[in-house]
Parts: C-alpha cells; structure tokens; sequence
C-alpha cells in the first residue's frame, strides 16, 4: 500500500510540474533574490562544493526560513561543541533563511538551499551529501525527501516540533498518505504534549514520539549573554536608529500586511501624550517596505529606513529613484519612525524598547517568536492571531507579561497606560523574562536524543 500511495503522489508531482514551473518563473521575475538558489533547489552545485565533507562524518539540519534558522542557533553551536570532527550542512528554503543562517549560525561546513522534492533531484542530492543524520525544525515533511534518506538507510529526528491548527486540519485530510510518510522519521521530538498527541493522531508510531520542550526558549534565554554586553553596545545601536538620550521606543517586529496601520494607530495615541516617542517597524518581508513606505507618506509621518540614517549626507545620486522620488533629502528629516530593512537584527533592538508589538498577530498569520522580546525583559502586545505560539502566548499571558489587543486603538490605549505607569512596565516585562527562564532545557533534551542515534 505505502507503494501505491507514493506512486500516486509522483502522478500529482508530475501533473503539478507546469504550474509550478509557471509559479517559479513568476517568483524569479518579481524576487530576483531566489534566483541564487534555484540550481541548488534543483540539484546542481559547483564543482567540489561538497570536498569538505568527504571522509567526515556529516550532520544535516535544516530549518525552513528565519524563524526556525533563529530558533536552531543555539542547537548548532551545542551540536558543534558536542562533535568538533562533524561536518554540519545546513539547509533552508527561503533567500531571507539562508541570509540568516550565513549571517548567525558558526561551525557550519556548507550551507545549501534545500531540493525541490522532486524524486530524481531527492536522490541527486541525498547521494551528494550523504549525511549520517538528517535533522528537521518544526515538522517540513517532504515525502520523496524523506524517502530518499530512508531507502539510503540515513535516519532523520524531527527537533522541536509542531503543527499549527490549519496543518493540523488539511493533514487529517490526507492522513491516509501521510502516516507512511510518518513511517520514513526515526524519531518525533515535539514542543508539547499537545504537538505529540497531533503527531500521533496523524499516524507517527507512538514509540517514536515524545515531547521534549520548545528550544525558542532556550534560544531566547541564551541571549541574555548577549544583553548583558549590551551595556557597552546600546549606544551604538542606539546610534544607528537615530535614537536619543531620554527617548522612548516603540518596536513593531514581524509586521505583515494591513498591521502597519494599526501600529500608527497605536502611536498616535502614544505621541499625542509621550514627548519624545520614536517608533521603530520591521516588517516581516523585506520585499514590502517599499508598500510601508508609501503609508507612511500616505500618513504624513516622517521616515527613514535603518540603512539610509548612515547615509543621511550622501547626494541624491547615491539613492535609487523610489527614495529620491518620493521622499526629501534625509537631511531635512527628522525620523520619528524608522523601518529597520536588514536581517537578522530585529532580536538585538528589542533591548532598547520600552513597548513592542510582535506582528503576524493582527493578521491571521499566526503570529511570530514573542519570547526575544521577553527575554530582553519587555512587556509583549500582541493580536488574537497567535496559533502558532499558542501555548507560549497563553503562558505570558497567565503571567501578565503578554498582552492581547485587538486594534490599534487598543493596542494604544493600554501602551499609554503603562508608560503613565513605569512600576508596572517594568513588572511586566521582569514577569515576561521569568516565563523564558522557566521554559528552557529543550535544546539539551533534543541534544541527548540525537547524541543517541550518532552513537549507535
């Protein structure tokens, strides 16, 4: 039967085969940042690409995009710490994953786009790497991937694992199919008792699932090594947003379509009342800030993005034609909000916040990782959209370092309160921090298991 079902799903992969050629020429032609890794998707790699691998014994990870890049950070580094001879490859999907990962993750020895899952181009690239152990965030099944590494006899651990409500409905759906792709995973390491159950009920066999704990907390708590040098690097982060002494900062992380607005919203009930209140907003897809821009302007508010403030001197001709188009000379501004337009750097700014909201929230997104705000000790707003942190949002709720909102006049209302009310703030945030540090131990709980199976 398992023969059948993936026999079937090389049928849909094939009948599939023009609208997703047709997809991706769409996508190359409006994101030319995937272009890049498009030969790799497909199997193709430079000559010698995997040298430093031969002879070695190989650990692949692979994480989706951002997200799940910043969430294995810490497991990496363990990883690495723990076998020094490895060669660690480390795979993602998405242009932003791989910026990300190249930019925070050391020890790594190549990092690749991962393949298409095609099954001519799974075994291409299975036979290329030839890992010892395959190792997946937060349950991307890919059927011919995983049925490559299987028929090589390469088992794959599934770390820090979940499933969203939405994924939780369409795969029941296709439990008939999915449970053999199940069968392909040595083992199901998963955040939560709730995340086993589902992986369960979808048909993982029982004896391979356990819940280890999400490593989000870990990866959040382990940045408290890096806020504490903060004392020394504030200022010049400070710096680069343009923020000065005796202001405050409201932070906007992870925004999506639509949550901008509510976000000025929220700040003009702050402003009106604040003296000296700067806003900083990181949208979730850098590919939309030119859209946020253009709110902006529609709004009236001055902006810069982050990279133009160290370039507020430089003539008009060292600006594309969408700044000098539609925006003053950077001179004759002063930014009271500022877009943040880099990767990987969000984390570290929420240190010098007084108020932040973690978007994808207002949107029916599912919201985005809340805890590197908590860590850095900051009271967290964010919508009623959060079912991909449910149970982190329901804990810092209960401890009264999250808070919920449904608009940005609410989401306002209640920040104005608590800049009136600093003891508060601050409880709320010291409250948000104790939820990370009463969570941790994934990551050294998921290094155990998989220090079982590279010892056997």
């Amino acid at each position: 039967m398992k023969r059948i079902y993936f026999g079937l799903y090389q049928i849909l992969i094939l009948l599939s085969l023009p609208a997703a050629l047709l997809f991706l020429l769409r996508r190359l032609a409006g994101r030319p940042a995937y272009r890049a890794g498009v030969m790799q998707r497909l199997g193709r790699y430079p000559t010698d690409f995997f040298a430093p691998l031969r002879g070695k014994r190989v650990i692949w990870v692979h994480a989706v995009s951002v997200g799940e890049v910043i969430s294995s950070e810490l497991f990496v580094r363990k990883l690495r710490e723990r076998y020094p001879e490895a060669a660690i490859v480390f795979s993602t999907v998405t242009p932003t994953g791989q910026a990300a990962a190249r930019q925070r993750l050391r020890g790594v020895d190549r990092f690749l786009y991962f393949p298409f899952d095609l099954p001519w181009v799974t075994r291409s690239v299975v036979e290329k790497v030839s890992p010892t152990l395959f190792i997946f965030l937060e349950t991307e099944l890919w059927p011919n991937f995983l049925r490559s590494l299987s028929k090589k006899k390469i088992p794959s651990i599934l770390i820090n694992g979940r499933i969203s409500d939405r994924g939780f409905r369409r795969y029941r759906m296709i439990r008939f199919f999915l449970s053999h792709v199940l069968e392909e995973v040595g083992l199901f390491l998963m955040q939560t008792e709730r995340e086993a159950e589902r992986i369960r009920a979808l048909g993982a066999p029982a004896e391979r699932v356990s819940a280890t704990g999400n490593m989000k907390y870990d990866q959040a708590a382990g940045g408290t090594e890096a806020i504490a040098d903060f004392g020394l690097r504030m200022a010049e982060l400070a710096e680069k947003i343009g923020l000065r002494s005796g202001e405050r900062l409201m932070i906007a992380g992870s925004t999506h379509e639509g949550e901008e607005a509510a976000v000025l919203d929220a700040y003009r009930i702050l402003s009106d009342d604040v003296e000296q209140i700067r806003l900083l907003i990181a949208p979730r897809h850098l590919e939309r800030l030119e859209r946020v821009e253009r709110l902006l302007l529609e709004r009236g508010v001055p902006f810069l993005r982050k990279t133009v403030l160290a370039e507020r001197s430089a003539p008009d001709a060292e600006r594309n034609d969408f700044q000098s188009a539609l925006r003053p000379p950077p001179s004759e501004i002063t930014p009271r909000v500022v877009l943040l337009d880099t990767i990987g750097e969000l984390d570290r700014y929420y240190a010098l916040a007084d108020l932040v909201f973690v978007g994808g929230s207002l949107a029916p997104i599912g919201g985005h990782n809340v805890l590197e705000a908590a860590v850095a000790k900051k009271a967290v707003f964010f919508g009623p959209h959060m079912s991909n942190f449910k149970e982190i949002a329901d804990q810092l709720r209960r401890a009264g370092g999250g808070i919920e909102v449904a608009d940005g006049k609410a989401m306002g209302g209640q920040m104005l309160w608590l800049i009136r009310h600093p003891e508060e703030l601050k409880k709320r945030g010291e409250a948000a921090y104790q939820v990370v540090l009463a969570n941790r131990g994934a990551v050294l709980r998921n290094l155990e298991q998989v220090g079982r199976w590279l010892e056997n």
